[in-house]
């Protein structure tokens, strides 16, 4: 008898769930090719080669795009109205013919280099959303290459039933051809909380882990595996004891989720009546269908970001309030909180030259960028206001760190509302203006703040930050990142009085409202909204039902007389877990 080795892999847990089940691995081979020289009679011939691998290729992503919206859902089909839009990009395109013009090399060769400078652009950018994006380039990159050297896509693979899918990576065209009853979960070497691979994951309602590195290394087909997606771990070779107390895991977890889907309809309330709004951070158009999968009461932050990074030229309006448009849509009259662009000049350089700066974190960012290129915030005001027309327009503006920048963002708030109105454009029916509270300055001036605005949300992973000055990716330091310190506490305390004195809503949607414990201790300071990752409002609504109003105050008013983040931490672990 062969005794295996027992590897145990950590990486990121993008869907929820533990499987046991037999691995089955997806070759995904890069489209690297050699370069061949052409002579000049045949350079014309191979650009209509390659014209015709392009249109072969949409023709590939229409028909799956449709196969898609059979067998899932519309919104997942959406990836492949975007791939058919890769595969018309004037950037991608006479850029490779430009290239075997210019070169006179074969079009596979060349297309794969464009294709790899363009990826390399958006990887580089830093942000995980457009790092992840080059991998749908490089899934149609792959289609076409294919198609050049005349090998069949395999847009349909039999996969035996039970299977925990095992691969490199998994773009769109891969997950795709998979049926639910086939599979039970996905673990990929690279990919991140923005890849397809965690958005088919969380779609099919299918554990995932991501961000393995090397696994492949290690998994055959037919390997044994346990997939832990609710704590990203992935072990190969278990023993029979592990097997054992993992498949008891299973068996909670799926109780859980049969829980948590009761709750979906049953208000966040505690045991002694007190009403808590719980509502969904989301930063694209796929995360709606976990939204109300969860019963989110509304979208309490909508991450615009993706809309100006990782491209060589500025959005249009249309384009945004296209996009817009489909979220308010899709909530009805649920508020959606559309916050303006928060990023640092440094990744959107493409389209707005910046200097470098040596400490981006309190540099030109957030709205500060936005009031030096009132461009950028005109650019998404007009769309937004489009959008909503008819409706309430919720807007909210981050790295707020005094009164003079509200007072500058309601002068181009109007000088908009006039513009749009002399078009003959509908406008919305009110706009509400609410303000991040994240800098220290602002929540010490909070009383002020509330009186200039409509509501107040509070990012607790900056505010922390910013408070401790503490960089939280700092492994040296991230160590004193701590939520629950004192002076933490107290700002929090600070905003929520000073929001109902004027009579202003305030909102967490930092990590803080995703952690049941840190959730539960927002609410005993009287936080009575909270927004977070859609797949976390299950967890904390159900804490929320279990716990009585005058509890948490109680709690909460003991721990803001503690000194240390330690004596928080611990006094918090004790008496919130007693109420359980």
């Amino acid at each position: 008898m062969t005794i295996r080795r027992t590897f145990f892999f950590d990486g990121l847990g993008v869907s929820g769930g533990v499987v046991l089940g037999p691995a089955f691995v997806i070759e995904t081979h890069g489209a690297e090719s050699e370069s061949h020289s052409l002579a000049a009679s045949e350079v014309e011939q191979e650009v209509e080669r390659f014209q015709d691998a392009i249109e072969r290729a949409r023709v590939e992503v229409t028909e799956l795009g449709r196969t898609v919206a059979e067998r899932i859902d519309a919104q997942q089909a959406a990836i492949f109205d975007a791939h058919a839009v890769l595969l018309t990009d004037p950037h991608l395109i006479n850029r490779t013919i430009k290239g075997i013009r210019e070169e006179r090399k074969n079009a596979e060769f060349i297309f794969w280099s464009v294709t790899r400078d363009i990826g390399e652009q958006l990887a580089a950018i830093g942000d995980s959303y457009f790092s992840e994006r080059s991998h749908d380039l490089y899934d149609v990159s792959r289609r076409v290459i294919k198609l050049l050297r005349n090998q069949q896509n395999n847009d349909g693979v039999a996969v035996p039933p039970g299977s925990i899918i095992v691969a490199n990576d998994l773009g769109p065209s891969e997950t795709a051809q998979f049926h639910r009853e086939q599979i039970t979960g996905f673990v990929t070497n690279s990919g991140g909380p923005t890849s397809h691979t965690a958005i088919m994951a969380k779609a099919l309602s299918l554990p995932a882990v991501v961000g393995l590195d090397y696994i492949t290394h290690y998994v055959r087909n037919g390997d044994f595996l346990i997939l832990d997606g609710t704590q990203g771990k992935v072990i190969l070779h278990p023993t029979q004891q592990m097997i054992d107390f993992y498949r008891e895991q299973a068996v909670q977890f799926n109780r859980e989720r049969e829980t948590m889907a009761e709750l979906r309809s049953l208000p966040a309330e505690t045991l002694d009546g007190v009403r808590i709004t719980l509502e969904a951070n989301i930063e694209f158009a796929e995360e709606l269908d976990l939204v109300a999968a969860q019963g989110a009461e509304g979208i309490g932050l909508y991450r615009t970001e993706f809309f100006f990074m990782g491209r060589d030229k500025l959005p249009t309006e249309d384009e945004q309030e296209e996009a817009y448009s489909t979220v308010l849509k899709a909530m009805g009259d649920a508020p959606v909180v559309f916050r303006t662009l928060d990023v640092g000049g440094d990744k959107i350089s493409m389209t707005i030259p910046m200097a470098a700066e040596n400490n981006p974190f309190l540099g030109l960012r957030a709205i500060r960028l936005c009031l030096a290129h009132p461009e950028l915030l005109r650019l998404q005001l007009r769309p937004l206001m489009r959008a909503a027309a008819g409706k309430k327009l919720h807007l909210l503006i981050p790295m707020v760190c005094g009164l003079e920048e509200i007072a500058q963002t309601r002068e181009h708030l109007r000088e908009v509302r006039e513009q749009l109105m002399s078009e003959g454009t509908q406008l919305p029916k009110e706009v509400l203006l609410g303000v991040m509270i994240e800098i220290p300055s602002a929540a010490l001036q909070a009383d002020m703040i509330a009186r200039e605005v409509d509501f107040l949300s509070i990012g607790t992973n900056d505010l922390v930050q910013y408070t401790l000055a503490v960089d939280r990716v700092n492994k040296m330091v991230g160590h004193l990142f701590n939520e629950t310190h004192p002076a933490v506490l107290h700002l929090i305390h600070r905003v929520v009085t000073a929001g109902n004195a004027a009579g202003k809503p305030v909102t967490v949607c930092g990590e803080m409202a995703g952690d049941v414990m840190h959730s539960l201790l927002l609410i005993g300071l009287g936080i009575r909204r909270l927004s977070m990752s859609p797949s976390l409002i299950g967890p904390v609504k159900r804490a929320i039902r279990s716990v009585e109003m005058k509890a948490l105050e109680k709690i909460a008013a003991g721990l803001l007389c503690l000194s240390t983040a330690q004596e928080v931490r611990t006094a918090l672990q004790a008496q919130i877990g007693n109420l359980f």
